[in-house]
């Protein structure tokens, strides 16, 4: 009896650990549509650091979980369009007119 619990308690310290030392922000996919035809937008995540260039059409980056702000560069400059990155995969389409 004595060794079960014992076995319980290491499970529950390995578990601990284990989430303790997880990484607090996760990659994942951010997929969408950029457009019009001539767009070009750049991605800046929460210090202004750009973290992905987009070309107009379909895309795919990886981003870690957190608050980003997709830049319009063409044809309207500075239109700017806040969203999140999940631990999951996440769909957002741009629209720089």
């Amino acid at each position: 009896m004595h060794l079960h619990k014992s076995s319980c308690h290491v499970a529950r310290l390995f578990a601990l650990a284990t989430v303790l030392v997880a990484p607090a922000a996760v990659a994942d996919m951010v997929q969408g549509v950029v457009s019009p035809a001539d767009a070009r937008v750049v991605i800046l995540d929460a210090t202004n650091t750009a973290r992905a260039e987009l070309p107009a059409g379909p895309f795919q980056v990886w981003l870690e979980a957190g608050d980003y702000v997709a830049e319009c560069k063409a044809p309207r400059a500075g239109k700017r369009i806040a969203f999140r990155s999940l631990s999951q995969p996440t769909d957002v389409n741009i629209d720089c007119r």
